[in-house]
């Protein structure tokens, strides 16, 4: 299985709400021993054991609205299927301290995904969608997502972050079923 993180590389951009699929994969890297580092052009990537499994967790080098780049040439590196890869993301119509796991949905106008559809020809791959809720009256989605989250935001973000870890411990100790049935709130 491949975990990908979707964010955009750069300090500039490490605490915005785009980034919470990177978050997650930093997450995991500390909470997992790492068997094995992949650094490539358009990614990087870890080999790490979790329920006595070895999956792989990435960050693509591109940016955002690239980043089925990143995620078609780790699929062709790790000769993968499709139907064992994962894409954790931002969503804004999903309330925040919510997440959803769902596979062959449309992309929502979420750039990331309309990038990998894109690239990799299909939207038959599965996604953990993290909920960062709408923008307030007034600001752009574009300038939302790229903001950081507000002080009164950050304990419901990192209670979502934890259910997206203990998530993608039941997709790979059961199955993806379970994990939706338990976390699709």
């Amino acid at each position: 299985m491949i975990f990908v993180g979707l964010g955009n590389p750069g300090e500039e951009y490490k605490e915005t709400r785009h980034n919470v699929g990177f978050k997650i994969i930093d997450n995991l890297k500390k909470s997992y021993k790492i068997v094995e580092i992949y650094r490539k052009k358009l990614f990087n990537g870890w080999k790490i054991e979790i329920e006595g499994k070895e999956v792989i967790i990435l960050k693509g080098k591109t940016y955002m609205n690239e980043s089925g780049k990143a995620v078609k040439s780790a699929i062709e590196f790790f000769n993968e299927n499709i139907e064992n890869l994962f894409v954790i993301h931002d969503d804004m119509d999903i309330e925040l301290g919510k997440i959803k796991i769902v596979k062959d949905k449309g992309a929502g106008g979420h750039k990331g995904i309309i990038s990998i559809i894109k690239n990799i020809g299909t939207n038959e791959f599965f996604r953990i969608r993290i909920g960062i809720g709408r923008p307030p009256e007034g600001i752009s989605p574009v300038d939302y997502v790229l903001s950081p989250f507000l002080k009164e935001e950050i304990e419901l973000i990192e209670y979502s972050l934890k259910k997206t870890e203990k998530a993608i411990e039941e997709i790979i100790k059961s199955s993806v079923e379970k994990a939706m049935s338990l976390y699709n709130n």
